[in-house]
């Protein structure tokens, strides 16, 4: 394996690892009902929970490219929840 496609590898598994951190900040891990440590591709447990996500997304996405969203907007609301979430985890 060269560096580059190495190098590629690290970052893609950086990107995902941060995607899966969001996701479980936005609580869709307990709204969806997947459990932490399951194999998402091999438990059977998880093949519903999983579609429902991922389902999700697709919805997500249509909205997202829809006219009637400012994904401006949503980045500054977005910005401040992740504020807000973060303030509120230090406060003991």
């Amino acid at each position: 394996m060269d560096f580059l496609s190495l190098e590629h590898r690290r970052t893609r598994t950086r990107f995902l690892i941060q995607l899966g951190g969001l996701i479980e900040k936005a609580g869709l891990m307990e709204t969806f009902g997947i459990t932490l440590g399951e194999d998402l591709q091999k438990s059977p447990d998880m093949k519903e929970p999983v579609a429902a996500l991922f389902k999700g997304f697709l919805v997500l996405n249509k909205i997202a490219n829809s006219e009637d969203v400012d994904l401006q907007l949503w980045a500054v609301q977005g910005l401040e929840n992740l504020k807000n979430n973060r303030i509120s985890k230090e406060k003991p």
